[in-house]
C-alpha cells in the first residue's frame, strides 16, 4: 500500500494579537524569533480580518465557515452554535478520514465534539500557564504520531490574552492608575492616533497616557511568552518525519486595542481591533518570506482555505469563505471585492473594507464613519458627509446589500433578555434593508 501523502495541517493560533505585533512585521518593541521564522518560511496576508473580533463568535467561524450572524454565536457568553451546523473535525474525518486533534483554548459555545481527539484544553486559564501545557500536548501528538492517516492538528495559545487581566488589575480602560517601577525610557511611544477615534479628538490625559504606555510594553512581554511556546512546537515539527507534508496556518480570533485610538481590548472595526496576522506556510517554501498586501482576507477564508489543503469539500452553505490556497500558488482566482465583518457586542457595529475604503456602521447604522485607508491608515481623518464619503458610502451601502443577499442570517425561534444580540443582528440587518430598498 501506498502511504497517503495527503497534507497535514497544524493550526495555529493566539488570542487577541495585534496584526502588528511582530519583530517581523516591523514592531521595534517585540521580539518575536518564532513568529518571524514563520513569516520566513511562508506568505504573510497582511489585509486579513477577524470574522468578528471577539473570542467566541471569531472561534465558531473558523469551524463551521459561517459568519456570527449565521452560526447563531453573536458575542461571547450564552450564544448557543446552532446544533445542525458541522464543526471542522468532524467534517475533515466524515470527508476525508483525517485524524483530527484539539489542544488549547476552544472557547466556542458547544463542547469539542467527539469529532477531535482532545489533548488538552479549558479557556478559563492565564496563558503563562496554559500555553506551555498547550505546545507540550502538541509536541507530545507529533512524537507519538504514528499512523499513515493524514492528520488535523490545533493549536490553540491563549496569549497575548493575558493583557487583560494586566488592563484590568490597573484599574481598566478608563481608570488609568497604576504601580511600576519601570523607567519611562523603557515604555513604548504611544500611537499617533491616540487621542483621534471616530475622527473626534479628546483631552489629553497624562495619567492615560503613562498607564497606556505600560500597557503597551507589558502586551508586548505576553506575545515573547506565546512566541517561545509557538517557536518549541514549529521546532519540533520542524525536526518531525511530519516536515515535508504540513501546511501550517498562523492567526489570531482578533486585534487588541493596543493604544491605538485610546483604547485596549476588542469588539471594535477599527484596524487594531478587527485585522489579524495571517501566514500559511506550505510544505514546499516556493514562496518564503513573501507578503501580501493586496488581497483581503475573512476569518472563514482560513475554514475554506483548510478544507481545499484537505481536499474535502467546503463545509456546508459556506457562501463568503474562500481558500488561500490559490493565491499561496499564484494560481488565478476569484477574490473579494470587498469583505465584511460584524460585531454584536453593545452597539452594533458593521464594518465593509474594499482595497482601498472602510466604512463603519455604528448602532442603528446611521451613524457611519469612513476612512480612506491608503492616505490614512491610523484612521484619523473621518469622511463622511464628503463628497469622497458619500461615493464610498453608497458603493459599500450596496456591498452590504449583495452580502446579505449570501448569507443566511440565523433568527432563532425564542429570544430571551439574556440573548439580545440575536434580536439586534436580525433586527439590524431587516432594518438595513428595508431602509435601502
Amino acid at each position: 500500500m501506498m502511504p497517503d501523502r495527503r497534507k497535514n495541517i497544524l493550526f495555529i493560533h493566539v488570542d487577541q494579537m495585534h496584526w502588528e505585533a511582530m519583530s517581523a512585521y516591523g514592531s521595534p518593541y517585540v521580539k518575536t524569533p518564532a513568529m518571524d521564522r514563520i513569516a520566513a518560511d511562508g506568505v504573510s496576508f497582511r489585509a486579513s480580518y477577524s470574522a468578528n473580533p471577539v473570542c467566541c463568535p471569531a472561534r465558531t467561524s473558523w469551524y463551521t465557515g459561517r459568519m456570527s450572524s449565521e452560526h447563531g454565536t453573536a458575542n461571547n457568553g450564552k450564544y448557543p452554535l446552532r446544533n445542525e451546523l458541522p464543526d471542522l473535525g468532524g467534517w475533515l474525518r466524515k470527508h476525508g478520514d483525517y485524524e483530527t486533534a484539539y489542544a488549547g483554548k476552544w472557547h466556542i459555545s458547544r463542547a469539542v465534539p467527539d469529532s477531535f481527539n482532545q489533548i488538552y484544553g479549558q479557556h478559563e486559564a492565564k496563558g503563562d500557564i496554559f500555553d506551555p501545557a498547550v505546545s507540550r500536548a502538541c509536541m507530545g501528538f507529533l512524537d507519538n504520531y504514528e499512523s499513515d492517516k493524514p492528520f488535523f492538528l490545533n493549536a490553540g495559545f491563549m496569549n497575548p490574552h493575558d493583557c487583560c487581566y494586566t488592563s484590568g488589575a490597573q484599574g481598566g480602560e478608563g481608570k488609568f492608575a497604576f504601580d511600576s517601577e519601570l523607567p519611562e525610557s523603557e515604555l513604548p511611544p504611544l500611537p499617533e492616533n491616540f487621542y483621534v477615534y471616530r475622527g473626534r479628538k479628546s483631552k489629553k490625559d497624562p495619567d492615560k497616557e503613562r498607564f497606556m504606555r505600560y500597557y503597551r510594553y507589558v502586551y508586548y512581554r505576553w506575545v515573547e511568552m506565546v512566541d517561545a511556546e509557538i517557536g518549541r512546537l514549529y521546532d519540533m515539527l520542524m525536526n518531525s518525519r511530519f516536515a515535508d507534508n504540513t501546511v501550517v496556518i498562523f492567526t489570531a480570533d482578533h486585534g487588541d486595542g493596543l493604544g491605538y485610538h485610546g483604547q485596549v481590548s476588542k469588539s471594535k472595526m477599527v484596524e487594531s481591533s478587527w485585522r489579524v496576522p495571517t501566514i500559511v506556510v506550505t510544505p514546499d517554501r516556493k514562496r518564503k518570506g513573501q507578503e501580501d498586501n493586496e488581497h483581503l482576507s475573512i476569518g472563514v477564508d482560513l475554514s475554506a482555505t483548510i478544507c481545499d489543503y484537505a481536499d474535502v469539500p467546503p463545509l456546508p452553505k459556506m457562501t463568503i469563505g474562500k481558500s488561500l490556497r490559490p493565491l499561496v500558488e499564484e494560481k488565478a482566482t476569484d477574490w473579494h471585492e470587498y469583505i465584511v465583518g460584524e460585531n454584536w457586542n453593545g452597539q452594533a457595529k458593521v464594518g465593509i473594507r474594499d482595497a482601498i475604503h472602510k466604512t463603519i456602521f455604528y448602532g442603528d447604522g446611521k451613524q457611519v464613519c469612513i476612512y480612506n485607508l491608503e492616505t490614512d491608515p491610523l484612521e484619523m481623518n473621518d469622511l463622511f458627509g464628503t463628497p469622497e464619503g458619500k461615493t464610498v458610502q453608497a458603493k459599500h451601502e450596496k456591498h452590504l446589500l449583495d452580502y446579505l443577499d449570501k448569507i443566511e442570517v440565523y433568527e432563532p425561534k425564542k429570544v430571551t433578555d439574556k440573548q439580545p444580540s440575536y434580536k439586534l443582528y436580525a433586527d439590524w440587518y431587516r432594518d438595513f434593508k428595508k431602509e435601502r430598498a
